[in-house]
């Protein structure tokens, strides 16, 4: 199901300084929802719950929601051993933060306990980035340690589908469930072994998955969550993690079309008519491409191919184009680097 995959534009993902300038943020906890397509409860307060903790706490905790049994329609392995992982899971619904389990009534002790693992010393924070072309989802995650450890720590990804339409209990036969755990990447369900043991501070891990989507997968729909796990004894403990809600195009690496400033820009982004493509070139550039992609990575139009002088240039993107609405991407292209702008076409 999953090979590793390092083409040449991946291998400079993550060659620029750029990414250690940035601000390492606080530490990130996983909020985990247990839960079961055929559970009652689970459709009525503990579906709210979870609609109110993304509401409330996506900023701050990637959240996710596993269907660890295997009567539940949406149950995955992967969802199984991650609870297997909380020696405190009791069946569905029940929610955690990190491995630990929370009371009936608890928001508030959430909270609590996001704060507290946000205060803890940043150990190791997770960048994450991915790109789906030709049906395949690339992935490539970056681990940056900034203090020594001397246990064994894993990084995990996990492809999540938000607002998927399916069956639940005390809700009917189509309802939209939230941040649901597809499956995951790696030699196992907590990834792939950084180390077994020593890790000096300012040492850092680069980990690259290509993973073949499933068909019935929306791809806008998508996400991933990258966790990084330390391992005591059998258990495996939060350390940090992230999310990443779109596909990027090179966004950190070294991209000379970042580098020379261009601007690439598309209005309106919702586009029921047409939409106008202004591409700022502070130097001219030769043998330049502007396309659209859809979100499997296909290429679906060319809107140029060629020189352009140094100036702003404008381009006319109509809906007439484009067969069927949905979610794309207006792509600028020199020599494998790229500027990419979302899109949806309505």
């Amino acid at each position: 199901m999953m090979k590793r995959w390092i083409p040449i534009f991946m291998t400079l993902f993550f060659a620029s300084t750029t990414i250690f300038a940035q601000r390492i943020p606080p530490n990130k906890p996983v909020i985990f929802k247990a839960t079961s397509t055929e559970c009652n409860v689970c459709g009525l307060r503990a579906w709210d719950e979870l609609k109110d903790a993304i509401d409330l706490y996506e900023k701050d905790a990637v959240i996710m929601a596993v269907h660890p049994l295997e009567e539940s329609q949406l149950h995955t392995a992967t969802s199984t051993a991650l609870m297997e992982n909380a020696p405190q899971f009791f069946g569905t619904p029940s929610f955690f933060v990190n491995n630990q389990s929370l009371p009936f009534q608890w928001f508030q002790e959430a909270r609590l306990m996001i704060e507290a693992f946000q205060e803890r010393q940043v150990v190791a924070h997770p960048f994450i980035d991915y790109v789906i072309e030709n049906n395949q989802l690339k992935v490539q995650v970056k681990t940056q340690f900034l203090k020594r450890t001397n246990r064994p720590h894993y990084v995990g990804v996990y492809v999540l589908e938000d607002e998927l339409e399916a069956y639940q209990n005390s809700r009917g036969p189509e309802d939209l469930h939230s941040k649901i755990v597809r499956t995951h990447l790696g030699e196992n369900t907590f990834g792939t072994l950084l180390s077994e043991d020593d890790i000096e501070a300012n040492q850092a891990f680069n980990t690259n998955y290509t993973l073949a989507l499933n068909p019935e997968w929306l791809t806008e729909k998508l996400e991933l969550a990258v966790i990084i796990w330390e391992k005591r004894g059998e258990t495996y403990e939060v350390i940090n993690s992230n999310t990443a809600f779109e596909p990027t195009a090179l966004s950190t690496s070294i991209n000379t079309l970042a580098a020379n400033n261009v601007n690439l820009s598309v209005q309106p982004t919702i586009i029921t008519n047409a939409a106008t493509i202004q591409l700022e070139l502070p130097i001219a550039l030769d043998a330049l491409n502007l396309s659209v992609i859809n979100s499997l990575g296909q290429g679906v139009k060319n809107i140029f191919s060629g020189n352009l002088t140094k100036g702003a240039h404008t381009f006319l993107l109509n809906r007439n184009d484009y067969a069927t609405g949905g979610l794309y991407f207006l792509v600028a292209e020199k020599d494998g680097d790229r500027l990419v702008k979302k899109m949806i076409i309505k």
